[in-house]
């Protein structure tokens, strides 16, 4: 399918590789290379060249969808942009254009030159980025209630899984400013004063900021759920080792009599029993009085009357 701007260039949009992308650009420098990568559908790729009259030519590819869960599901489409020109191959508008916002095939072939109309392109690339990340927004504030109510360790899984799909919306992003980078650094002031440079540029430095801050939410959400996985281990040991020194008296006492010597004088004792029940009792008491006043059982035996997050 081929666009023509009122400007006068030129925009060839193909589904997949075929015999006409050779005949556009087999006068072009490196463009078997581009070819030879349409063909075998490779991911993210980009080189700045100079064709035979000096002029800038920038080509590649970008993942422009990708499933956060596996990452080997994605899409690619594939560039080439020249002064008066620019091809795509493989590139569904229909994927990333949201229902609230204009057509992009019309608005990119309305932009004054090829480069831009790209941009624009690129821009609509960013906005289905923000979308996803606005969903990723949603389910990190769920996240965020959750461990201030519930604290459960299962929530670790769901942070898990945050921090992937975070991961895949920067992976995604990151070529996107990479190309915009790459026809600044061929285009230079050609471009960056144009009103489309500046407000792609605009949006894709909130995309980085934001993904940046969540970045921020989540790692302190990790480290909350560390710190408070550390603290219930160790209270958990300390309970156990209280309880283990509390009842040591009691424990050895009843190992002596347990064994089966036969001269234990206690055996003919009257009242052997009881006084064996009551030195137990006091022992064990003895035991927890002390550790009281050392201040090392806590809050570890007493009950809690509020629920707090290191319960």
């Amino acid at each position: 399918m081929e666009h023509t701007s009122v400007y006068g260039w030129k925009w060839h949009q193909h589904d997949c590789h075929d015999e006409n992308l050779h005949s556009l650009i087999s006068t072009n420098k490196g463009c078997k290379n581009w070819l030879k990568h349409v063909k075998e559908n490779k991911t993210n790729y980009l080189r700045i060249e100079r064709d035979s009259d000096g002029d800038p030519i920038v080509r590649g590819s970008l993942i422009y969808k990708q499933d956060p869960e596996n990452q080997e599901d994605f899409e690619v489409f594939h560039y080439y942009i020249r002064p008066k020109s620019f091809i795509t191959v493989g590139l569904d508008l229909s994927r990333i254009s949201g229902d609230y916002r204009e057509p992009c095939d019309r608005l990119v072939i309305e932009e004054k030159t090829p480069v831009e109309g790209f941009m624009h392109i690129l821009g609509e690339l960013i906005n289905h980025f923000l979308d996803g990340i606005d969903e990723l927004e949603m389910k990190l504030k769920k996240l965020q209630r959750d461990v201030q109510r519930n604290n459960h360790t299962t929530l670790l899984n769901s942070i898990y899984d945050r921090r992937i799909e975070l991961i895949n919306w920067s992976d995604l992003t990151l070529p996107v400013h990479e190309t915009m980078m790459a026809i600044k650094e061929a285009y230079l002031d050609e471009v960056t004063e144009t009103f489309t440079y500046k407000k792609i540029t605009t949006r894709i430095e909130r995309t980085v900021t934001l993904l940046s801050h969540y970045r921020q939410d989540i790692d302190t959400l990790l480290n909350l759920e560390e710190v408070l996985s550390s603290h219930r281990g160790n209270e958990i040991m300390k309970t156990l080792t209280v309880f283990t020194v509390i009842f040591t008296p009691a424990m050895g006492l009843g190992a002596i009599w347990g064994m089966n010597f036969k001269n234990m004088p206690e055996l003919d004792w009257k009242f052997g029993y009881l006084y064996a029940m009551i030195l137990i009792v006091l022992s064990t008491l003895g035991v927890y009085i002390w550790l009281r006043m050392k201040g090392w059982t806590g809050d570890l035996l007493r009950g809690k009357k509020n629920r707090n997050h290191f319960d």
